[in-house]
């Protein structure tokens, strides 16, 4: 296994000290430390709680996946990291990687078309886990989502660097879930006791609360980084002055787009809290846990959203 930035990069096949992508471990390595924008996805690589695994195909994607699900049943793991092992150096723009992503995700049956999948269809993949907060068997989403190399190339029509890396691969998370993850460590480390275990109502919420404002502010930072990162406005990810809103030229978490529209988005100020009132309600007041989609709900066009426009802003 290569240590890198304290992940270590396990792949079944593999020797140690090897790398499974081509052999690029040091562009791997360079990505997580300066490239990952993304301060939960970092954390989450930091703390070994991704699953990272070369794929050739959809046969592979499907292994890997239900691997990943076993892992997340367990908690050892909150996200799946899927690096496409063939060679895509000849694939100079990113619809050409949508494409041969895209079938992947046909031959893994996790899709009937191709064509209709890289067109703004979204792939939620229910997982049934013991939830993180409340102790209950529950399912969580989890949403595969295409990044490319040619994403970062600002001449690529499909130009989006908050979707771009320096491989191409598919990215399968649960925002609610990591979320859960994240209540049920502050609740362990604030309380000495798992969620579920707590009977103060009043304490549970304080750390919830706390656990939420943590996730806001990484998602703020996420927004920020990779707004400084883009080379045009119109493909920079924004957050609105209050920042309850997010806006992206995508709309996420669906899988790919061939046509970029700016979408706008909820931010953790809006949908952590709600998650945190459902998770009150089943522990409190008997309701069911329905975290649903929360926090990968879908954006909606900006022509919806107008009246945020004064308050969106280039960073």
């Amino acid at each position: 296994m290569a240590a890198l930035g304290g992940v270590a990069l396990k792949a079944a096949g593999h020797p140690s000290g090897t790398c499974p992508f081509h052999g690029q471990t040091s562009t791997f390595s360079k990505w997580l430390e300066s490239g990952l924008l993304c301060s939960a996805g970092k954390r989450e690589f930091n703390l070994d709680r991704y699953h990272l695994a070369p794929v050739s195909g959809g046969a592979d994607f499907a292994h890997e996946l239900e691997h990943f699900r076993r892992e997340v049943i367990e908690f050892r793991k909150v996200g799946f990291l899927a690096i496409c092992s063939q060679d895509t150096t000849a694939l100079k723009m990113a619809e050409d990687e949508l494409w041969l992503l895209g079938t992947i995700m046909r031959d893994a049956g996790l899709t009937p078309s191709v064509a209709g999948l890289i067109s703004g269809e979204a792939i939620a993949i229910p997982f049934e886990i013991t939830c993180p907060v409340t102790g209950e068997e529950t399912i969580y989403e989890f949403f595969p989502v295409a990044f490319c190399r040619n994403a970062a190339n600002s001449q690529d029509p499909l130009y989006d660097p908050s979707l771009s890396a320096p491989f191409t691969a598919i990215n399968t998370t649960s925002d609610a879930f990591a979320f859960a993850m994240l209540v049920r460590e502050q609740t362990r480390k604030a309380l000495g006791k798992l969620p579920s275990e707590v009977s103060n109502r009043h304490a549970l919420e304080t750390v919830m609360r706390r656990a939420a404002n943590v996730w806001q502010n990484m998602s703020v930072n996420t927004i920020q980084s990779y707004n400084r990162a883009a080379g045009s406005p119109r493909r920079a990810v924004q957050l609105s002055e209050d920042r309850r809103f997010w806006l992206a030229p995508h709309n996420d978490p669906v899988f790919a787009e061939l046509n970029k529209r700016q979408h706008v988005h909820e931010m953790p100020s809006i949908y952590a809290d709600r998650l945190c009132e459902k998770w009150l309600g089943t522990l409190f007041d008997d309701r069911p846990a329905t975290p649903s989609r929360d926090g990968q709900s879908g954006g909606q066009p900006i022509f919806i959203h107008e009246h945020l426009g004064h308050e969106l802003h280039q960073l």
